[in-house]
C-alpha cells in the first residue's frame, strides 16, 4: 500500500495495496490469525486520523489503466508507462519518499512492488474485499488492524498472508520506516479458478473463504523462506522491460503464492513467530555484512556478534532463509566477482586471486574448478567476447 497525501486521486489510491508484510502479535504460528474481540495485542503506532486517506483495492484491471490516472504531474516526480495497466513512479513528499511499480496481471490479480522512506507513519483506512493478500518485506514496519480485531505487525524481515472476505468495514494499516516489499492481491475469484477441481489442497482457512464460510479477516506470519525472499530480489535487480517484463512479474507473483500457501500449510512445524523474526533480520544484516567484507570475512563467532544473534541461530537461519550455509554464500560472492574479473578484464589471475580473498593462485583455481567445473584460464576464454 503506497500512502500519499490525502486528496490524491482514486487511482493512485487504488495502488495504495502494497505494503511490507510482517510478523503477528496476534497469535502463533501454530494457528491462524483469529483476528477477533479476543484479540489482545497493542497497537504499536496510533490509530488513522477521522479524516485520513480511504484506500481500496478494486476487481477490474480497467480500474487501473493509464487514462485513470489522473493528477500524475502533481502526484510523483517520475510516471513511466509500461503498458496500459502496468507503470512506475516515484513519489516525494514531505513524510516521505519512494519508487513503486504496479501491474494489473488480470481481474482480480495485482502485484506491486516499492522501495519506500517514511519520515514518519504513515496511516489510512483500507479496504479489499474477497481478496487475498500477500506481503512480502525484506525491510520495514507497520500494521494492519482489521475492523473487529488486534493489530497484525508488518515489522520485516517476514510474510504475511491476510484473507478478507467480503463486507468487512475498513481496516486500518500503518506504514513505516525504509520499506522493500512486493504486496500481492488475488482475489477470491483468481484463486477459485487457480485451484479448479483442487480446492481441497488448499489450507482449511482458505477452502472456508472459497466457500464463502469465512465471516471475519483472518491473516498468518509466515516465515520467510529462501525462496520467497529470492523471488523479491529477482524482482529488485531485474533489468527486463516492455512485456517481458510483465511476463517475468506474473511468474514471480504465482511463485510467491505458491510458496506463501505451502509456507501457510506448513507453518506449524516452525518456531515462534519473534524467534523467527530476530533471527530472520540478523541473517539478513548478516547478508548485507558479508557482501561488503567478503575478501576478509570475519569468523562466525565475530558474525554473529555483529548481527545480534547466536552461531547456531546464525548457521540455522542461513540455510533456512538463503538456502545456504555462511561458508558457501561467501564462496558464491567470492566467485561471483571473480567471473566478473575474469570476463571483463586482462589482470593475471594471481591478482584476481587476491582481489577475491585467495592467498594463493592454487586455492583460487580449485575454487574455481568446484564452482565452474574449469580452469580460471578457461573461464576466461569462455566469457570474453570473440575478438578481444
Amino acid at each position: 500500500m503506497t500512502f500519499e497525501r490525502t486528496g490524491q486521486s482514486d487511482m493512485i489510491s487504488h495502488l495504495d495495496a502494497d505494503r511490507p508484510r510482517a510478523q503477528t502479535l496476534v497469535m502463533s504460528l501454530d494457528s491462524p490469525v483469529r483476528m477477533g474481540p479476543s484479540a489482545v495485542s497493542r497497537r504499536r503506532f496510533p490509530r488513522p486520523a477521522e479524516d485520513a486517506e480511504q484506500k481500496s483495492v478494486h476487481y477490474a484491471v480497467a480500474d487501473y489503466a493509464l487514462d485513470r490516472i489522473e493528477y500524475q504531474a502533481q502526484l510523483v516526480d517520475a510516471f513511466v508507462p509500461l503498458s496500459d495497466c502496468h507503470y512506475r513512479w516515484r513519489v516525494r513528499e514531505c513524510f516521505g519518499s519512494g519508487s513503486y511499480e504496479f501491474c494489473g496481471l488480470a481481474d482480480g490479480f495485482f502485484v506491486t512492488f516499492a522501495e519506500t522512506e517514511y519520515h514518519t507513519p504513515q496511516a489510512a483506512h483500507f479496504c479489499s474485499p474477497d481478496s487475498l493478500h500477500i506481503y512480502l518485506a525484506s525491510s520495514g514496519d507497520g500494521e494492519y488492524v482489521p475492523a473487529d480485531g488486534g493489530p497484525l505487525s508488518f515489522e520485516a524481515p517476514s510474510t504475511v498472508l491476510i484473507v478478507e472476505p467480503g463486507k468487512q468495514p475498513p481496516a486500518e494499516v500503518t506504514l513505516a520506516g525504509v520499506a522493500r516489499y512486493i504486496y500481492i492481491v488475488v482475489h477470491r475469484e483468481v484463486l477459485r479458478t487457480m485451484y479448479a477441481g483442487s480446492a481441497h489442497e488448499l489450507p482449511a482457512l482458505l477452502q472456508a473463504f472459497l466457500d464463502g464460510d469465512l465471516e471475519r479477516t483472518s491473516g498468518r506470519a509466515l516465515p520467510l523462506s529462501a525462496a520467497m525472499l529470492r523471488c523479491l530480489e529477482d524482482v529488485q535487480t531485474c533489468s527486463l522491460d516492455g512485456r517481458r517484463r510483465r511476463i517475468f512479474l506474473q511468474s514471480k507473483a504465482l511463485e510467491i503464492v505458491c510458496q506463501a500457501l505451502e509456507a501457510f500449510d506448513q507453518s506449524e512445524c516452525f518456531r515462534s513467530v519473534e524467534t523467527t523474526k530476530h533471527t530472520a533480520r540478523g541473517v539478513l544484516k548478516a547478508q548485507r555484512f558479508l557482501a561488503a567484507n567478503y575478501v576478509t570475512p570475519p569468523s562466525l563467532e565475530e558474525l554473529a556478534a555483529e548481527v545480534g544473534v547466536s552461531r547456531s541461530a546464525l548457521c540455522t537461519g542461513f540455510r533456512q532463509i538463503l538456502g545456504l550455509s555462511v561458508f558457501d554464500y561467501i564462496q558464491d560472492l567470492r566467485m561471483q566477482r571473480a567471473l566478473t574479473l575474469l570476463s571483463e578484464g586482462d589482470d593475471p589471475i594471481t591478482q584476481i586471486a587476491y582481489a577475491v580473498g585467495y592467498n594463493r593462485s592454487s586455492s583460487f583455481a580449485v575454487a574455481v574448478h568446484r564452482h565452474f567445473g574449469t580452469t580460471p584460464s578457461k573461464l576466461r576464454r569462455r566469457n570474453t567476447p570473440t575478438g578481444q
